[in-house]
């Protein structure tokens, strides 16, 4: 059949026949980089037309058959059903041609081969009824011979009149039946009437349009009455007529018979198409010219597709492989080359079992065989791993997806190669990770079957894996819970999302044993090549619950109350310390705002101090420096102390908070506080009071050592020097226990201030001491503080005056930095002096505490005593870190600005 379509172009072949219906086929080749690789069939009903039936008709009569068939003789149509063809060969059989059929008696035809085609047109008329006249003339000449014997020449003359008028219509009846027969030849391209694809016409000798059918209409935009008679030229582009391609083209189709044509052509509106073409030359019987049959397939838009076709395998992220039914490769992409580490030329024309391992290959033809003959899109080898062998012998797990394409040349197909090596190995990976996990892991698929489990599902549910594997999950579900699973699941799978399976509900499983486990339950939906799977994540909280039970009695019990509230700032658990402390019952306080509990002055400002610690969670105390207040439920204020203390749960993070009532304390601390301003006010008044008289007896053995040293006995003397300095040293003692009670009682209000300039004034009054040790002092940034600029720039004296003082044999090496931690700033003094024992760590912050003897190293011991309540009273801490022989380093916190 392929034999009549060239390279390129269309062409007609063969009839076939399907029971009575009859078909032809118009048929296009299809190339691929230049080369054949299959082509297009359109196949065809022979029909006629009403208009060209009766046209025939009237033409050669109502007697006479118009045939079709092949040149072969092997099928044969009258143009509506499949009809016995003539009972000898007609083919290239000039002239009248006589033959018996069967059962129908001699008849006359007339036969020729329609040109461009394997057809045949012949049309047959009853040999009987044509030369019926003829004969009924020798019968009655007959007769009238034997009147003309009887009746005389007169009568014979009239009947010989007549029957030679009568043999004379019939012979020219029959010039006009083969006069028909020579015009339906003529006009067998009625035949084609119903071809709306093709532009089908008939040119003259020159070229010259004589005749189309309502293709060429559309396809080149023309009426009948605007071409008819124009040269062929019209339809070519401005470049072929320069160079006198459809000259041509006539003049090799009058050499060669038939001439076939591919390019642009041009539209009455001056658009342009691609077209195959098809020339060919008609003859009389004489063997001349006597015009052309040309047919014309627009084929822009199948150009069109095949490149994108091959635009599209070519560009596949897959291997794309496409094979006939015997297995040849016809197609391959760049992707296959790459995977399979052929070479395009390698692969093309070679079968696919090629690309197969040994191993597999002698059973790969069956099942090729077997999608041949159900031919559909789907994955190949379900339920089988499959592998692709490569140039070097590799063998490649793959994933092939297979499906068929129908063409003119039958059934091919296109494989999709995937190579599934990392996918493999990732999934060798995931069965690791989950058969390793310390939680039981389920893989279900939409139905609810269980397609995985890993040991410690075993474990926990006491089924082996073969038990599992297979079966439905509500095996695993209570019966009291099994029957509204499966609407759990639909609804997962309706909208699959990684979270907590049942919010809100105590969940259990069940156990081979019939035993109840409470457990908890995290699905993640897994998205595969078959579909949404669900991993859920199963874990026994046996243990957790006890633990809750035990976490919610110690809570119960507490002396303070208790409360538990969310990041939203939601209450979700009280005691009833709480209940007694605020007034309201549990039901009144759970799912309410902690706000409830927060005096309305305060209430404003409580959500951002939340926030803040949601944001730096830390177990402290809360509302350092400021006073709290909570709000009972008839209104009274409260003042409270809080510790709060993060939980981290598998719900997110909760805070617990310990509240006091600190009623009694704060009336104690008001007490005290009196007592203390009392008490600091009498150490005021005696110090100052103490002072007049020390200063006089200081000055009097002054003047008695400076008068009578030398006229009295050397005791006398040194006994003199013994009281003058005790006076000095007690006036010391009492001028550092002044500004000791002072720190609490003289400081100004904090405001804030840079700690740069504040150093700079203490390392002025230091000045002659660290030019005469020879100290070196350096400082890293420091910042900006809400302080009393006076007294941190007191216990910056103290500790550099103390770095200075305790030195070692080498000069002083002083550094002075902060460090921001958190909501405050620590501050550092390191020195590389003596150092101090570990011992004496908290001895040396009390009060007229020294380590050293009056004589070693000068001092009252209260200097670090003041530099502790300087620092307390700003709301932070100090403390030392030292060694003997290594130096120390003082530290002390003051609070961030605007914190705290």
């Amino acid at each position: 059949m392929f034999a009549a379509a060239p390279d390129s172009g269309v062409g007609f072949g063969p009839l076939r026949a399907v029971g009575d219906t009859v078909l032809f086929p118009v048929i296009a080749a299809v190339t691929v980089d230049g080369r054949r690789a299959g082509y297009l069939v359109d196949w065809r009903r022979v029909e006629g037309s009403p208009d060209a039936t009766r046209r025939l008709t009237e033409l050669i009569g109502a007697d006479a058959a118009i045939l079709v068939g092949n040149v072969s003789g092997d099928v044969w149509t009258d143009l509506s059903t499949r009809v016995s063809g003539p009972p000898t060969d007609v083919s290239d059989r000039p002239g009248v041609i006589e033959y018996t059929r069967p059962g129908r008696g001699p008849a006359l035809a007339r036969a020729r081969v329609i040109g461009g085609t394997p057809w045949i047109l012949v049309a047959e008329l009853p040999r009987d009824r044509t030369l019926a006249p003829v004969r009924s003339f020798t019968v009655r000449m007959t007769a009238v011979a034997l009147l003309l014997v009887i009746a005389g020449a007169a009568g014979a003359w009239v009947v010989s009149r007549q029957a030679r008028g009568r043999l004379e219509a019939r012979l020219a009846e029959r010039k006009r039946a083969e006069a028909g027969l020579r015009e339906s030849e003529q006009r067998y391209g009625q035949l084609v009437e119903s071809i709306a694809d093709y532009a089908i016409m008939l040119l003259d000798a020159n070229g010259n349009v004589a005749s189309w059918n309502p293709g060429v209409e559309r396809m080149k935009g023309y009426r009948a009455n605007e071409i008819v008679g124009k040269h062929m030229s019209v339809f070519y582009t401005p470049e072929d007529l320069a160079r006198g391609w459809p000259e041509e083209l006539l003049r090799r189709a009058a050499a060669e018979g038939r001439v076939e044509d591919e390019g642009w052509r041009v539209r009455k509106d001056g658009s342009r198409f691609q077209a195959d073409v098809f020339l060919n030359a008609r003859r009389d019987d004489s063997g001349q010219i006597v015009g052309f049959s040309k047919i014309t397939r627009d084929v822009t838009a199948r150009r069109r597709a095949e490149a994108r076709f091959r635009a599209v395998v070519e560009s596949a992220p897959s291997g794309m492989v496409m094979i006939d039914r015997g297995g040849t490769i016809t197609l391959v992409n760049r992707e296959a080359e790459r995977l399979f580490g052929y070479t395009r030329e390698e692969l093309l024309g070679q079968s696919i079992e090629r690309l197969v391992p040994e191993r597999f290959r002698s059973g790969h033809p069956a099942f090729r065989t077997d999608f041949f003959g159900n031919p559909q899109t789907r994955a190949m080898g379900g339920g089988r791993e499959l592998y692709g062998l490569r140039k070097d012998g590799v063998e490649i797990p793959v994933e092939i997806g297979l499906n068929p394409i129908e063409t003119d040349e039958g059934v091919f197909v296109l494989a999709s190669v995937v190579d599934i090596t990392a996918r493999k190995r990732a999934e060798e990976r995931f069965r690791a990770v989950v058969e390793s996990a310390p939680s039981g892991m389920v893989m279900i698929n939409r139905a609810g079957t269980i397609e995985l489990v890993n040991r410690e599902t075993e474990r926990l549910f006491g089924y082996t894996r073969e038990e599992l594997l297979g079966q439905s999950i509500e095996r695993l579900v209570p019966d009291r819970f099994r029957r509204g699973h499966p609407t759990f699941r639909t609804d997962f799978f309706a909208n699959p999302q990684t979270r907590a399976m049942g919010a809100g509900r105590e969940l259990y499983g069940l156990r081979k044993d019939g035993v109840e486990i409470p457990v908890e339950i995290g699905l993640n939906p897994i998205e595969t090549d078959e579909g949404v799977f669900v991993l859920a994540s199963v874990v026994d909280i046996t243990a957790r619950k006890r633990a809750e039970e035990r976490f919610r009695a110690v809570v119960e019990s507490a002396p303070s109350g208790m409360v538990m509230i969310d990041r939203s700032g939601t209450i979700t658990l009280v005691n009833r310390e709480t209940e007694r402390l605020f007034g309201y019952t549990r039901e009144e306080l759970l799912g309410k705002p902690i706000e409830l509990l927060v005096p309305h002055r305060l209430r404003e400002r409580h959500p951002a101090y939340r926030t803040d610690f949601f944001a730096h969670p830390q177990t402290r105390a809360m509302g350092a420096g400021r006073d709290l207040f909570g709000v009972r439920k008839d209104g009274t204020e409260i003042p409270v102390e809080i510790g709060l203390n993060p939980i981290e749960t598998d719900e997110g993070l909760f805070v617990l908070a310990s509240v006091v009532d600190i009623t009694a304390r704060k009336h104690a601390e008001t007490e005290l506080r009196r007592s203390n301003d009392e008490l600091e006010r009498f150490a005021y008044v005696a110090s100052h009071d103490l002072q007049e008289p020390l200063r006089m007896v200081g000055s009097y053995v002054q003047l008695l050592g400076k008068r009578y040293k030398g006229k009295l006995d050397a005791d006398a003397d040194e006994f003199i020097g013994y009281a003058l300095d005790g006076a000095l040293r007690m006036q010391r003692l009492i001028e550092d226990q002044l500004a000791f009670s002072r720190v609490g009682t003289r400081g100004v209000a904090f405001a804030p201030t840079e700690v740069n300039a504040v150093l700079d004034r203490a390392l002025a009054n230091l000045k002659l001491s660290i030019e005469e040790t020879g100290a070196t002092v350096t400082r890293d940034g420091l910042p900006t503080v809400s302080a009393d600029a006076g007294q941190l720039e007191h216990v910056f004296l103290n500790l550099i005056s103390n770095a200075l003082k305790f030195r070692g044999a080498t000069p002083p090496e002083i550094r002075i930095a902060a460090e921001r931690r958190d909501r405050e700033w620590v501050f550092s003094v390191r020195d590389n002096g003596i150092g101090i024992e570990p011992q004496y760590f908290e001895r040396i912050f009390i009060i007229f505490q020294r380590l050293h003897g009056k004589n070693d190293y000068p001092g009252t011991g209260i200097g670090l005593a003041i530099c502790k309540k300087i620092v307390e009273r700003h709301g932070g801490r100090i403390w030392v870190e030292s060694a003997p022989g290594e130096g120390s380093t003082f530290f002390f916190s003051l609070p961030a600005v605007g914190e705290g």
